[in-house]
């Protein structure tokens, strides 16, 4: 048996093909510290950018938000230990005024937080998984406001903007509109510092605005908007040019959060689109001859899939299906139906309950109840019926 192990682990060649198929970067690690011999090949650029490829990031949850309740992280169930292990070292809390998030992605998140002392809002860079990083407060980048006075309304959102060089940074998108005219631009933050930043002409809309929940994708070198009933925006990062991409026949945004967009391998980019109890998955991709085809790679009868989460409401009342989240490739959603959050994995058809949105309330109504208690001496049971 000793021959055996030392003519496996004693061939290079097959030493290389083990480490990368460890699971999780913290078992490279730890094989690291075997020998000098086995932290070569651990550390090796080409092993590592390899083991990235095979192994990328892994889903720990989601963030929710609700008027009810400040922003909450909810871990996926049934972790395993390496993961749970990152999920309980991280901080999740980021206050009672933590409100939106404009993006999140490879362990940062950007929040608005509002202060409680009254002060405005402001957009926060949190790294949860790492809270010796502390937090940055995202300052707003200056904008010429000549296209303003044209076009009259104004915005900015901040988004994590991968540049290909293996870093992350955000980028501030400002759109000016109007109902049929919009400009855009983009600048970067780098070390703290706002960029030149590039400007797109005078876009001319097919349709008038309408901006859904999900508004925004920055993926492949390319911005998309969900900003019309039925046609996405999309911006060339580089040259600022612009073209109006028309959704698939049948597909429109209805209603804030009914589509969603992710990126995808190469170009391109996914789109999820729920109407009633079903869900469609759609790919929009080039071809060489630098067209746009979009391409049907997934239908969903929800009701079907979520069939043990489901109660009779969502048939008798019309159950309205929000995309909460689609990941990217579509490899996966989270969906909000009516007070439950519930998560897909696309291929296996897993699907897991992240949350029930009323039994975030419970905390601060029983508070309230403590309150009523001692001023007016009555019980629990006089506001709660044994099934609540």
């Amino acid at each position: 048996m000793a021959a055996v192990i030392s003519a496996v682990l004693g061939n290079d060649d097959i030493l290389r093909e083990i480490l990368l198929r460890l699971d999780f970067p913290t078992c490279l690690v730890r094989a690291a510290a075997v020998s000098t011999r086995w932290l070569r090949h651990a550390s090796d650029p080409a092993l590592l950018r390899r083991f990235a490829r095979l192994h990328p990031p892994r889903l720990l949850g989601c963030f929710i938000h609700s008027s009810d309740f400040p922003l909450r992280f909810v871990p996926l169930p049934q972790q395993p230990p390496e993961l749970a292990a990152v999920i309980r070292r991280g901080r999740f809390d980021f206050g009672r005024g933590a409100g939106n998030v404009s993006d999140c992605r490879n362990g940062r998140i950007i929040v608005f937080v509002m202060p409680e002392n009254g002060m405005p809002g402001e957009d926060t860079l949190f790294c949860p998984l790492l809270p010796g990083r502390g937090t940055a407060v995202i300052q707003n980048p200056q904008i010429s406001a000549q296209p303003c006075a044209i076009l009259g309304y104004y915005s900015t959102e901040f988004l994590f903007h991968d540049g290909g060089g293996g870093g992350m940074s955000v980028s501030a998108v400002t759109v000016m509109r109007s109902e049929r005219q919009a400009w855009v631009r983009i600048q970067d933050l780098q070390a703290g510092v706002w960029g030149e930043g590039r400007s797109s002409d005078m876009i001319q809309l097919p349709a008038t605005w309408h901006r859904c929940e999900n508004f925004a994708l920055l993926a492949n070198g390319k911005l998309y908007m969900i900003c019309m009933v039925q046609y996405i925006l999309a911006i060339d990062v580089a040259s600022m040019s612009s073209t109006c991409i028309r959704l698939p026949d049948g597909v429109q945004c209805g209603y804030d959060a009914n589509l969603a967009l992710s990126s995808a391998e190469g170009s391109g980019f996914c789109l999820a689109h729920v109407k009633k109890l079903q869900m469609q998955v759609w790919c929009y991709s080039m071809d060489c001859r630098n067209i746009g085809n979009w391409r049907l790679i997934d239908t969903i009868n929800l009701h079907k899939v979520f069939a043990r989460f489901a109660d009779r409401t969502w048939a008798s009342f019309g159950a309205i299906v929000r995309v909460h989240a689609l990941g990217d490739n579509a490899d996966f959603v989270f969906l909000r139906i009516q007070n439950k959050v519930l998560y897909l994995d696309m291929s296996s058809r897993k699907v897991e309950k992240m949350s029930d949105l009323k039994r975030f309330v419970l905390p601060e109504l029983c508070s309230f109840l403590v309150e009523m208690d001692e001023k007016f001496g009555v019980t629990y049971l006089d506001y709660l019926s044994p099934s609540q």
